[in-house]
């Protein structure tokens, strides 16, 4: 390779390009993403260290900046997070003009955010070329719910209740989650018993070995002067937990009636 090639592909110029193609249609965490990669060669030849994949979605974030006047004020942003990122291959030539396809098969991350509200979610394929500028594919994914946390929603849709903002934002500390965020699913109550009782119910999934386990907050409705009192202090709102796999999704709506009343 001449020296004025090495250049060029160096800053990019004439150099390798990579595209990824799925066989899924449907994406749900915890199931096999399968399909191929296809590095195509520029009009020099490459060395190439890897192809890595990189998965990674958005969450809404809050902070707090200084205005015009000086004074402090909460501003919304979007943030990205890396929800896992692998190599599929060693390292290979790609010569000029040369097309070279591989597979790959990985599981989707349990904690992979649904594709709802403000989310996305996309896969970046990258080729890791030493002094160069990597080229890379970045492909939308449409992420649908696991089946146990459609489970956990249908029952409460069974209740009377439906689902009217999904958002993902910071995670607390204390919820050691591995990715940064959260991905909260408010439900109101619009028919049945829990309409004069409920204010929202809020659902969290974390992912455990078999399953998930379910942060559910309760936020009661109150009235008269000792509800808004209660609302003051802050006291409405209950949290509860319980794990939901699929050796105990027998009388889950049953289940989930009697958690909720107990905390109205």
């Amino acid at each position: 390779m001449s020296l004025l090639n090495k250049m060029f592909s160096t800053i990019g110029i004439g150099s390798a390009n990579v595209n990824t193609l799925f066989f899924n249609e449907l994406f749900r965490p915890g199931e096999s993403v399968k399909g191929e990669v296809f590095v195509k060669g520029g009009s020099v030849e490459q060395n190439v260290d890897s192809i890595y994949f990189k998965i990674i979605s958005t969450y809404e974030d809050e902070i707090e900046i200084e205005n015009s006047k000086g004074d402090e004020e909460d501003i919304n942003i979007t943030r990205n997070a890396v929800i896992t990122e692998f190599q599929i291959s060693e390292p290979f030539t790609i010569n000029k003009n040369q097309t070279k396809k591989f597979d790959f098969d990985f599981l989707l991350p349990l904690d992979t955010p649904v594709t709802a509200g403000k989310t996305k979610t996309w896969v970046e394929t990258g080729l890791d070329i030493k002094m160069a500028v990597d080229p890379t594919d970045k492909d939308y994914i449409h992420i649908q719910p696991h089946p146990l946390m459609d489970a956990v929603i249908g029952s409460a849709v069974d209740m009377g209740l439906e689902v009217y903002k999904v958002v993902c934002e910071p995670a607390p500390r204390n919820m050691n989650m591995r990715v940064p965020f959260m991905q909260e699913f408010s439900l109101r109550p619009v028919e049945g018993h829990f309409k004069k009782l409920l204010e929202e119910v809020e659902l969290v999934f974390t992912p455990l070995n078999n399953g998930f386990m379910v942060f559910m907050e309760i936020d009661r409705k109150l009235q008269g002067v000792h509800g808004r009192l209660v609302k003051m202090m802050g006291t409405d709102e209950t949290m509860v937990k319980f794990p939901i796999n699929y050796d105990n999704l027998d009388g889950l709506t049953v289940r989930l009636i009697k958690l909720i009343e107990q905390h109205c």
